[in-house]
Protein backbone atom coordinates (compact mmCIF):
# COMPACT_ATOMS: atom_id res chain seq x y z
CA UNK A 1 0.00 0.00 0.00
CA UNK A 2 0.83 3.40 -0.73
CA UNK A 3 -0.01 7.07 0.47
CA UNK A 4 -2.34 8.69 -1.24
CA UNK A 5 -0.78 12.28 -0.85
CA UNK A 6 -3.92 13.78 -0.17
CA UNK A 7 -7.16 11.91 -1.20
CA UNK A 8 -9.82 14.60 -0.72
CA UNK A 9 -12.42 11.85 1.45
CA UNK A 10 -15.84 13.78 2.17
CA UNK A 11 -17.27 13.92 4.89
CA UNK A 12 -19.97 11.09 4.13
CA UNK A 13 -17.00 8.90 2.97
CA UNK A 14 -15.49 9.60 6.39
CA UNK A 15 -18.48 8.52 8.05
CA UNK A 16 -19.10 5.61 6.00
CA UNK A 17 -14.90 4.40 6.68
CA UNK A 18 -15.96 5.06 10.25
CA UNK A 19 -19.19 2.95 10.93
CA UNK A 20 -17.50 -0.39 9.04
CA UNK A 21 -14.67 -0.40 11.33
CA UNK A 22 -17.38 -0.05 14.23
CA UNK A 23 -18.61 -3.53 12.82
CA UNK A 24 -15.61 -5.00 12.73
CA UNK A 25 -15.24 -4.87 8.55
CA UNK A 26 -13.58 -2.15 6.01
CA UNK A 27 -15.11 0.28 3.55
CA UNK A 28 -12.75 1.64 0.73
CA UNK A 29 -13.47 4.15 -1.73
CA UNK A 30 -12.90 2.97 -5.44
CA UNK A 31 -12.60 3.24 -8.81
CA UNK A 32 -12.81 6.48 -11.39
CA UNK A 33 -12.22 8.85 -8.22
CA UNK A 34 -8.77 7.26 -7.08
CA UNK A 35 -7.93 6.63 -10.99
CA UNK A 36 -8.81 10.10 -11.70
CA UNK A 37 -7.17 11.29 -8.33
CA UNK A 38 -4.12 9.63 -8.95
CA UNK A 39 -3.82 10.60 -12.38
CA UNK A 40 -4.03 14.11 -11.76
CA UNK A 41 -7.22 14.99 -12.66
CA UNK A 42 -10.39 16.30 -10.79
CA UNK A 43 -12.15 13.25 -9.22
CA UNK A 44 -15.39 12.37 -9.92
CA UNK A 45 -18.58 11.02 -7.94
CA UNK A 46 -17.08 8.60 -5.15
CA UNK A 47 -18.31 5.06 -5.02
CA UNK A 48 -17.46 2.92 -1.98
CA UNK A 49 -16.58 -0.54 -1.52
CA UNK A 50 -17.85 -2.34 2.10
CA UNK A 51 -16.86 -5.70 2.96
CA UNK A 52 -19.96 -6.97 4.27
CA UNK A 53 -23.22 -8.34 2.96
CA UNK A 54 -25.53 -4.97 1.89
CA UNK A 55 -28.20 -5.75 3.69
CA UNK A 56 -26.37 -5.58 6.73
CA UNK A 57 -24.37 -2.61 5.88
CA UNK A 58 -27.48 -0.89 4.79
CA UNK A 59 -29.16 -1.63 8.20
CA UNK A 60 -25.92 0.11 9.97
CA UNK A 61 -26.36 3.22 7.37
CA UNK A 62 -29.87 3.66 8.71
CA UNK A 63 -29.24 3.53 12.15
CA UNK A 64 -26.53 6.01 12.08
CA UNK A 65 -29.42 8.40 10.24
CA UNK A 66 -27.97 7.47 7.07
CA UNK A 67 -30.56 7.62 4.12
CA UNK A 68 -30.68 4.52 2.01
CA UNK A 69 -31.83 4.49 -1.39
CA UNK A 70 -31.79 0.50 -2.43
CA UNK A 71 -31.02 1.43 -6.00
CA UNK A 72 -29.64 -2.01 -6.93
CA UNK A 73 -30.18 -3.88 -3.89
CA UNK A 74 -30.16 -7.47 -6.32
CA UNK A 75 -26.95 -6.04 -7.27
CA UNK A 76 -25.49 -5.61 -3.93
CA UNK A 77 -25.47 -1.72 -4.16
CA UNK A 78 -27.26 0.71 -2.32
CA UNK A 79 -27.15 4.92 -2.52
CA UNK A 80 -25.95 6.52 0.50
CA UNK A 81 -27.34 10.34 1.50
CA UNK A 82 -25.90 12.40 4.28
CA UNK A 83 -28.83 13.50 6.80
CA UNK A 84 -31.11 16.09 4.94
CA UNK A 85 -31.99 13.54 2.42
CA UNK A 86 -32.77 14.17 -1.50
CA UNK A 87 -30.79 17.99 -0.61
CA UNK A 88 -27.79 17.05 0.68
CA UNK A 89 -25.15 18.04 -1.29
CA UNK A 90 -23.70 14.57 -1.72
CA UNK A 91 -24.34 11.10 -2.75
CA UNK A 92 -21.81 7.66 -2.76
CA UNK A 93 -23.03 4.68 -4.10
CA UNK A 94 -21.67 1.78 -2.12
CA UNK A 95 -21.49 -2.01 -3.33
CA UNK A 96 -20.66 -4.85 -0.85
CA UNK A 97 -17.33 -6.82 -2.19
CA UNK A 98 -18.54 -9.42 -4.15
CA UNK A 99 -17.66 -11.63 -7.26
CA UNK A 100 -19.88 -12.66 -10.29
CA UNK A 101 -21.18 -15.86 -9.95
CA UNK A 102 -22.91 -16.11 -13.48
CA UNK A 103 -22.81 -13.25 -16.27
CA UNK A 104 -25.14 -13.30 -19.29
CA UNK A 105 -23.46 -10.13 -21.29
CA UNK A 106 -26.28 -7.45 -19.64
CA UNK A 107 -26.60 -8.83 -16.08
CA UNK A 108 -24.14 -10.90 -13.45
CA UNK A 109 -25.54 -12.90 -10.76
CA UNK A 110 -23.89 -11.47 -8.01
CA UNK A 111 -22.10 -13.13 -4.20
CA UNK A 112 -21.11 -11.54 -1.28
CA UNK A 113 -17.35 -12.34 -1.10
CA UNK A 114 -15.17 -10.39 1.70
CA UNK A 115 -12.06 -10.71 -0.41
CA UNK A 116 -10.44 -7.56 -1.66
CA UNK A 117 -8.77 -9.13 -3.92
CA UNK A 118 -11.48 -11.22 -5.58
CA UNK A 119 -13.23 -7.66 -5.49
CA UNK A 120 -10.61 -6.63 -7.87
CA UNK A 121 -10.45 -9.32 -10.06
CA UNK A 122 -14.04 -8.96 -10.99
CA UNK A 123 -13.64 -5.31 -12.23
CA UNK A 124 -13.62 -4.28 -15.54
CA UNK A 125 -10.00 -2.30 -15.83
CA UNK A 126 -7.10 -2.69 -13.69
CA UNK A 127 -7.03 1.27 -13.27
CA UNK A 128 -10.17 0.78 -11.62
CA UNK A 129 -9.12 -1.80 -9.51
CA UNK A 130 -7.62 1.17 -7.01
CA UNK A 131 -8.96 1.73 -3.36
CA UNK A 132 -8.34 4.27 -0.71
CA UNK A 133 -8.59 3.21 2.70
CA UNK A 134 -9.64 4.44 5.86
CA UNK A 135 -6.58 5.73 6.59
CA UNK A 136 -5.69 7.25 3.37
CA UNK A 137 -3.56 5.02 2.11
CA UNK A 138 -3.81 3.25 -1.35
CA UNK A 139 -4.76 -0.70 -1.79
CA UNK A 140 -3.59 -1.51 -5.45
CA UNK A 141 -4.03 -5.41 -6.00
CA UNK A 142 -3.67 -5.28 -9.60
CA UNK A 143 -0.79 -2.86 -10.66
CA UNK A 144 -3.38 -0.34 -11.92
CA UNK A 145 -1.21 2.48 -10.86
CA UNK A 146 1.69 0.89 -12.69
CA UNK A 147 -0.89 1.24 -16.09
CA UNK A 148 -2.02 4.13 -14.82
CA UNK A 149 1.28 5.86 -15.09
CA UNK A 150 2.56 4.09 -18.30
CA UNK A 151 -0.81 4.92 -20.24
CA UNK A 152 -1.96 1.89 -20.58
CA UNK A 153 -6.07 0.81 -20.30
CA UNK A 154 -6.05 -3.30 -19.81
CA UNK A 155 -8.70 -5.25 -18.94
CA UNK A 156 -8.39 -7.12 -16.16
CA UNK A 157 -7.47 -10.42 -16.40
CA UNK A 158 -8.73 -12.42 -19.78
CA UNK A 159 -10.11 -9.74 -22.01
CA UNK A 160 -12.49 -11.47 -23.48
CA UNK A 161 -14.66 -13.10 -20.42
CA UNK A 162 -14.62 -9.64 -19.22
CA UNK A 163 -16.53 -8.81 -22.16
CA UNK A 164 -18.88 -11.63 -22.20
CA UNK A 165 -19.70 -10.56 -18.54
CA UNK A 166 -20.89 -6.65 -19.84
CA UNK A 167 -20.87 -6.30 -23.24
CA UNK A 168 -21.27 -2.15 -22.03
CA UNK A 169 -17.23 -2.69 -21.01
CA UNK A 170 -16.66 -2.57 -25.07
CA UNK A 171 -18.30 0.98 -25.26
CA UNK A 172 -16.66 2.00 -22.06
CA UNK A 173 -13.18 1.15 -23.43
CA UNK A 174 -13.57 3.13 -26.50
CA UNK A 175 -14.49 6.11 -23.85
CA UNK A 176 -11.40 5.99 -21.93
CA UNK A 177 -8.80 4.94 -24.20
CA UNK A 178 -8.31 8.41 -25.81
CA UNK A 179 -7.80 9.78 -21.93
CA UNK A 180 -5.85 7.00 -20.37
CA UNK A 181 -4.17 4.55 -23.04
CA UNK A 182 -1.37 7.39 -24.43
CA UNK A 183 0.54 4.26 -25.21
CA UNK A 184 -1.69 3.37 -27.47
CA UNK A 185 -5.12 0.96 -27.36
CA UNK A 186 -3.58 -2.72 -25.46
CA UNK A 187 -4.05 -5.27 -28.39
CA UNK A 188 -5.71 -7.65 -26.31
CA UNK A 189 -8.80 -5.60 -25.69
CA UNK A 190 -8.81 -4.88 -29.38
CA UNK A 191 -8.85 -8.31 -30.13
CA UNK A 192 -11.63 -8.64 -27.75
CA UNK A 193 -13.69 -5.89 -29.02
CA UNK A 194 -13.57 -7.61 -32.34
CA UNK A 195 -14.12 -10.74 -31.26
CA UNK A 196 -17.33 -10.17 -29.85
CA UNK A 197 -18.56 -6.62 -31.08
CA UNK A 198 -21.92 -8.71 -31.96
CA UNK A 199 -22.95 -8.67 -27.65
CA UNK A 200 -23.59 -4.96 -27.85
CA UNK A 201 -26.92 -5.96 -29.98
CA UNK A 202 -28.60 -7.30 -26.54
CA UNK A 203 -27.54 -3.96 -24.83
CA UNK A 204 -30.23 -1.97 -23.40
CA UNK A 205 -31.21 1.29 -25.68
CA UNK A 206 -30.40 2.83 -21.87
CA UNK A 207 -27.38 2.06 -21.34
CA UNK A 208 -25.93 2.98 -24.28
CA UNK A 209 -27.12 5.93 -24.18
CA UNK A 210 -25.39 6.65 -21.37
CA UNK A 211 -21.96 5.67 -21.98
CA UNK A 212 -22.39 7.77 -25.51
CA UNK A 213 -23.48 10.94 -24.24
CA UNK A 214 -20.28 10.72 -21.92
CA UNK A 215 -18.22 9.26 -24.31
CA UNK A 216 -19.27 11.97 -27.50
CA UNK A 217 -18.37 15.26 -25.56
CA UNK A 218 -14.91 14.06 -24.07
CA UNK A 219 -11.67 14.88 -25.17
CA UNK A 220 -10.70 12.28 -28.03
CA UNK A 221 -14.36 11.44 -28.88
CA UNK A 222 -13.01 10.87 -32.34
CA UNK A 223 -10.78 8.18 -31.67
CA UNK A 224 -13.47 6.85 -29.33
CA UNK A 225 -15.86 6.59 -31.69
CA UNK A 226 -13.34 5.20 -35.08
CA UNK A 227 -12.33 2.35 -32.72
CA UNK A 228 -15.90 1.69 -32.68
CA UNK A 229 -15.89 1.85 -35.58
CA UNK A 230 -12.93 -0.22 -36.55
CA UNK A 231 -14.04 -3.24 -33.88
CA UNK A 232 -17.59 -3.03 -35.33
CA UNK A 233 -18.97 -2.46 -31.91
CA UNK A 234 -20.94 0.94 -33.36
CA UNK A 235 -23.08 -1.35 -36.08
CA UNK A 236 -23.65 -4.07 -33.19
CA UNK A 237 -24.67 -1.22 -30.31
CA UNK A 238 -26.52 0.97 -32.93
CA UNK A 239 -27.79 -0.27 -35.32
CA UNK A 240 -25.65 1.57 -38.07
CA UNK A 241 -22.34 2.59 -39.26
CA UNK A 242 -21.02 6.22 -38.15
CA UNK A 243 -18.24 8.56 -39.20
CA UNK A 244 -15.59 10.20 -36.62
CA UNK A 245 -14.19 12.16 -39.43
CA UNK A 246 -16.50 15.50 -38.26
CA UNK A 247 -15.32 15.19 -34.80
CA UNK A 248 -12.24 16.72 -35.46
CA UNK A 249 -14.05 20.34 -35.42
CA UNK A 250 -15.76 20.15 -32.24
CA UNK A 251 -14.35 20.86 -29.13
CA UNK A 252 -14.70 19.20 -26.02
CA UNK A 253 -18.18 20.13 -24.49
CA UNK A 254 -18.33 21.36 -21.16
CA UNK A 255 -20.21 19.58 -18.70
CA UNK A 256 -21.92 22.25 -17.12
CA UNK A 257 -22.13 24.58 -19.82
CA UNK A 258 -25.42 25.34 -21.62
CA UNK A 259 -25.10 22.35 -23.96
CA UNK A 260 -24.73 20.19 -21.00
CA UNK A 261 -27.76 18.37 -21.58
CA UNK A 262 -28.06 17.94 -25.51
CA UNK A 263 -24.52 18.85 -26.53
CA UNK A 264 -23.90 15.33 -27.25
CA UNK A 265 -26.82 14.84 -29.38
CA UNK A 266 -25.22 17.57 -31.63
CA UNK A 267 -22.06 15.19 -31.54
CA UNK A 268 -24.13 12.34 -32.80
CA UNK A 269 -26.20 14.08 -35.49
CA UNK A 270 -22.23 14.41 -36.65
CA UNK A 271 -21.18 10.93 -36.97
CA UNK A 272 -24.58 9.39 -37.59
CA UNK A 273 -26.00 9.04 -41.46
CA UNK A 274 -28.08 11.84 -42.24
CA UNK A 275 -31.69 11.24 -41.89
CA UNK A 276 -31.34 8.44 -39.29
CA UNK A 277 -32.34 10.11 -36.38
CA UNK A 278 -35.58 8.37 -36.10
CA UNK A 279 -34.23 4.96 -35.77
CA UNK A 280 -31.06 5.75 -34.17
CA UNK A 281 -33.69 6.95 -31.18
CA UNK A 282 -35.62 4.11 -31.33
CA UNK A 283 -32.64 2.01 -30.47
CA UNK A 284 -31.09 4.29 -27.72
CA UNK A 285 -35.00 4.91 -26.45
CA UNK A 286 -34.68 8.29 -26.25
CA UNK A 287 -37.28 10.49 -24.41
CA UNK A 288 -39.07 12.61 -26.83
CA UNK A 289 -37.52 15.61 -26.28
CA UNK A 290 -34.22 14.50 -27.07
CA UNK A 291 -35.34 12.53 -30.32
CA UNK A 292 -36.79 15.70 -31.75
CA UNK A 293 -33.43 17.54 -30.88
CA UNK A 294 -31.58 14.93 -32.45
CA UNK A 295 -33.51 15.18 -35.02
CA UNK A 296 -33.88 18.89 -35.55
CA UNK A 297 -29.82 18.96 -35.17
CA UNK A 298 -29.73 17.06 -38.07
CA UNK A 299 -32.35 18.87 -39.94
CA UNK A 300 -31.59 21.98 -39.03
CA UNK A 301 -27.63 21.71 -39.37
CA UNK A 302 -26.88 22.10 -42.96
CA UNK A 303 -23.35 23.21 -43.98
CA UNK A 304 -25.57 26.55 -45.88
CA UNK A 305 -26.74 27.56 -42.85
CA UNK A 306 -23.26 27.97 -41.19
CA UNK A 307 -21.94 31.61 -42.70
CA UNK A 308 -25.32 33.05 -41.70
CA UNK A 309 -24.92 31.81 -37.88
CA UNK A 310 -21.01 32.61 -38.07
CA UNK A 311 -19.93 35.54 -35.51
CA UNK A 312 -20.21 38.81 -37.46
CA UNK A 313 -17.59 41.43 -38.11
CA UNK A 314 -19.89 44.02 -36.98
CA UNK A 315 -23.82 43.19 -37.69
CA UNK A 316 -24.97 40.63 -35.02
CA UNK A 317 -28.54 40.76 -36.58
CA UNK A 318 -27.49 38.44 -38.97
CA UNK A 319 -27.21 36.05 -36.89
CA UNK A 320 -30.16 36.83 -34.31
CA UNK A 321 -32.39 36.84 -38.00
CA UNK A 322 -31.48 33.52 -38.44
CA UNK A 323 -31.53 31.81 -35.33
CA UNK A 324 -35.25 33.47 -34.08
CA UNK A 325 -37.28 31.26 -35.59
CA UNK A 326 -35.24 28.48 -33.72
CA UNK A 327 -35.47 29.90 -30.61
CA UNK A 328 -39.11 30.67 -30.68
CA UNK A 329 -39.19 26.66 -31.24
CA UNK A 330 -37.21 26.11 -28.01
CA UNK A 331 -34.94 24.61 -30.36
CA UNK A 332 -30.71 25.23 -29.05
CA UNK A 333 -28.98 27.28 -32.12
CA UNK A 334 -25.87 26.90 -30.57
CA UNK A 335 -26.39 23.35 -31.31
CA UNK A 336 -27.18 23.69 -34.81
CA UNK A 337 -24.91 26.02 -35.52
CA UNK A 338 -22.02 23.52 -33.98
CA UNK A 339 -23.74 20.81 -36.43
CA UNK A 340 -23.64 22.94 -39.64
CA UNK A 341 -20.26 24.61 -38.96
CA UNK A 342 -18.73 21.12 -38.42
CA UNK A 343 -20.26 19.86 -41.32
CA UNK A 344 -18.39 22.50 -43.34
CA UNK A 345 -15.17 21.02 -42.29
CA UNK A 346 -14.83 24.61 -40.24
CA UNK A 347 -13.80 24.65 -36.83
CA UNK A 348 -16.44 24.96 -33.89
CA UNK A 349 -16.50 28.26 -31.86
CA UNK A 350 -17.57 26.87 -28.58
CA UNK A 351 -17.75 30.47 -27.53
CA UNK A 352 -19.63 32.27 -29.87
CA UNK A 353 -22.17 28.73 -29.97
CA UNK A 354 -22.88 29.50 -26.38
CA UNK A 355 -23.93 32.94 -27.00
CA UNK A 356 -26.35 32.29 -29.40
CA UNK A 357 -27.83 29.43 -27.09
CA UNK A 358 -27.60 32.06 -24.33
CA UNK A 359 -28.92 34.95 -26.70
CA UNK A 360 -32.83 36.48 -25.26
CA UNK A 361 -34.56 37.25 -28.28
CA UNK A 362 -37.01 39.73 -28.77
CA UNK A 363 -40.83 38.91 -28.86
CA UNK A 364 -42.39 39.65 -31.55
CA UNK A 365 -45.11 42.74 -31.27
CA UNK A 366 -48.56 40.84 -32.60
CA UNK A 367 -50.18 37.54 -32.27
CA UNK A 368 -53.18 35.60 -33.34
CA UNK A 369 -55.57 37.60 -31.41
CA UNK A 370 -54.30 40.96 -33.04
CA UNK A 371 -54.95 39.25 -36.75
CA UNK A 372 -58.52 38.24 -35.35
CA UNK A 373 -59.43 42.13 -34.24
CA UNK A 374 -58.63 43.24 -37.68
CA UNK A 375 -61.06 40.65 -39.28
CA UNK A 376 -58.67 37.77 -40.45
CA UNK A 377 -61.02 34.79 -40.09
CA UNK A 378 -59.76 31.68 -37.81
CA UNK A 379 -57.95 28.78 -39.60
CA UNK A 380 -54.92 27.56 -41.51
CA UNK A 381 -55.04 30.81 -43.13
CA UNK A 382 -54.37 33.15 -39.60
CA UNK A 383 -51.35 31.03 -39.14
CA UNK A 384 -49.91 31.30 -42.89
CA UNK A 385 -50.29 35.01 -42.13
CA UNK A 386 -48.79 35.33 -38.71
CA UNK A 387 -46.04 33.67 -40.00
CA UNK A 388 -45.67 35.79 -42.96
CA UNK A 389 -45.89 38.81 -40.68
CA UNK A 390 -43.27 37.97 -37.98
CA UNK A 391 -40.94 37.02 -41.16
CA UNK A 392 -41.33 40.50 -42.18
CA UNK A 393 -40.53 41.64 -38.72
CA UNK A 394 -37.26 39.38 -38.61
CA UNK A 395 -36.18 40.52 -41.95
CA UNK A 396 -36.39 44.51 -40.66
CA UNK A 397 -33.83 43.39 -37.97
CA UNK A 398 -36.84 43.15 -35.61
CA UNK A 399 -37.64 47.30 -35.84
CA UNK A 400 -41.24 47.25 -37.40
CA UNK A 401 -44.06 47.89 -34.58
CA UNK A 402 -47.33 46.27 -34.15
CA UNK A 403 -48.64 49.24 -35.62
CA UNK A 404 -46.34 49.25 -38.94
CA UNK A 405 -47.17 45.40 -38.74
CA UNK A 406 -50.75 46.20 -39.29
CA UNK A 407 -50.96 48.43 -41.32
CA UNK A 408 -51.11 46.53 -44.20
CA UNK A 409 -54.07 44.60 -43.33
Amino acid sequence: MEDSDGFPIPPLAQQIFALATDAGSEARIVGGAVRDFLAGRQPGDIDMAVAMPIEQAAEIFRKAGLRVIETGLRHGTVTVRAAGGASAPAAIEVTQTRIDVDTDGRHATIAFSADWQQDANRRDFTINALYVCADGSIADPLDGEADLRGGRLRFVGDAGQRVREDALRMLRYCRLMPTFASAGPDPEAVAALRAHAGLATALSGERVASELARLLVAPGAGDAIALMRDCGVDRAALGLSVDPSLLAHMPPIDPAGPFAAEGWLAALALIMPSGSAQPLADRLRLSRRDAKSLSMFDQLGKPQLAPQLAPPPDDPTIWQRAIWPLRRDGVNAGLVYVVATARTGGDVDLAHAATLACWDPPKCPISGTDLLSHGVDNGPALGQMLDTLEQKWVDSSFTLTRKELLAGL
